[in-house]
């Protein structure tokens, strides 16, 4: 077999299938993201992939629905490739950091659009949804978890920030759970997530046929928000079954304890004499010192502290920025304000390192450039504000 032969019987890194609904008129899309050996981890390749599907799929009038999901049972998506992302970082030759930037020009552009598809767009949540594939999965219509949903912006073990729209998310999440996502990057389950109103529906796996097969028979037509209400009525309905099936909430039991690490930390900078700065600073030593004080027999809690107390002190602060600047940013300047960190963050030092500790070397021990959030000083914060490029030249100018 030649090397092209070979190629070319290796299986696509994203389906697409369009199947058709009863009446024969109209098509539902299914895309597949279908590297499950990487957890479906995305790279630029299937950024490419995805966003070709989508627009071909946004504009044609026979698709009414779109369906995405995952390949295997470990994750719809565990995020973006972060092998190839530090490959980039740290090469020493002419393409330093070409794909790096490559990478977050099109994943965040690319995953704005979901948002616009218009369409009905039901993203199946199964396994971990983190990351890029949290930015890929939330911006659906219809956003359904499963039992074995486990979704997360895990960003502070690794040094990144929470990207992807996480800056939107998060900041309008009821007070202090956005805080507690972004800072302890704890897995949250389907039950925990619809709460929070990051999903919309609680569906086991094994319905997932079912929902295929009822899809086709809804009366389709024309009309986006006729379809959007059925496929809505329908999901809610689905929902309903087995419900009692699906893991227990792991927030209720810790509720209390969460508030209490997080009392009288949100504040305005306007109502404070303090910069945005001075302000994070002061709330984050607070945090950090109810973390290490924090003695709980409850093993969820457990783990967000330690990923907290272990996690990027930088990361720490450009949270608190994005929990305050986010409220008032629309999707569009969200996607304009993430593209500036992570562009400077493949410039910094802690995101290579974060990736060198719990990816490549797996010696989960992250050396970052400071050793707490008291250490780390304004100029350097500072840094991952600037632009590469003229305000009036920003390349989603026109997203």
């Amino acid at each position: 077999m030649s090397s092209s032969d070979q190629e070319s019987s290796q299986p696509a890194l994203v389906l697409a299938e369009e199947i058709s609904v009863a009446d024969g008129e109209f098509r539902i899309g299914v895309m597949t993201l279908n590297s499950p050996q990487t957890m479906n981890a995305v790279d630029l390749e299937m950024v490419n992939l995805i966003d070709d599907i989508l627009a071909r799929w946004q504009q044609d009038d026979g698709i009414v629905a779109m369906v995405m999901h995952g390949a295997g049972d470990q994750a719809f998506c565990a995020g973006g490739d972060i092998r190839q992302l530090y490959d980039s970082m740290t090469t020493e030759e002419d393409d330093h950091l070409q794909y790096a930037d490559a990478f977050f020009h099109g994943e965040y552009s690319k995953n704005y659009r979901v948002h616009l598809f218009g369409k009905p767009l039901i993203a199946w949540g199964h396994g971990f949804v983190m990351g890029g594939g949290l930015g890929l999965y939330i911006g659906a219509s219809h956003k359904v978890g499963t039992e074995s949903l486990k979704l997360a912006w895990p960003e502070v073990r690794i040094g990144l920030f929470p990207d992807v729209a996480g800056t939107y998310y998060l900041s309008r999440l009821p007070y202090p759970y956005g805080h507690w996502m972004g800072l302890s990057g704890s897995l949250m389950n389907a039950i925990d997530c619809q709460e929070l109103g990051l999903i919309d529906y609680c569906i086991q796996a094994e319905n997932f046929d079912l929902m295929m097969n009822r899809l086709k028979d809804l009366p389709w037509q024309a009309n986006k928000a006729m379809n959007n209400t059925a496929v809505k009525a329908l999901l809610l309905e689905l929902d309903s079954i087995d419900r009692d099936e699906m893991p227990a909430s792991q927030l209720e039991p810790a509720k209390e304890e969460i508030q209490q690490l997080f009392a009288g930390i949100e504040k305005d900078v306007a109502d404070h004499k303090l910069s945005r700065h001075q302000l994070n600073h002061n709330e984050l030593v607070q945090i950090a010192t109810r973390f290490e004080q924090l003695e709980s027999d409850n093993p969820w809690l457990q783990q967000g502290r330690q990923n907290f107390l272990n996690g990027c002190p930088n990361t720490a602060h450009l949270i608190m920025n994005q929990l305050r600047d986010g409220k008032e940013l629309s999707l569009k300047e969200v996607a304009q304000y993430e593209l500036t960190l992570a562009l400077q963050s493949v410039r910094h030092p802690d995101f290579a390192e974060g990736i060198r500790a719990m990816v490549v070397d797996k010696d989960y021990q992250p050396l970052w450039q400071h050793k707490s959030v008291q250490d780390v000083p304004k100029e350097w914060l500072d840094g991952f504000y600037q632009p590469l490029w003229e305000e009036s030249e920003h390349p989603f100018k026109d997203l």
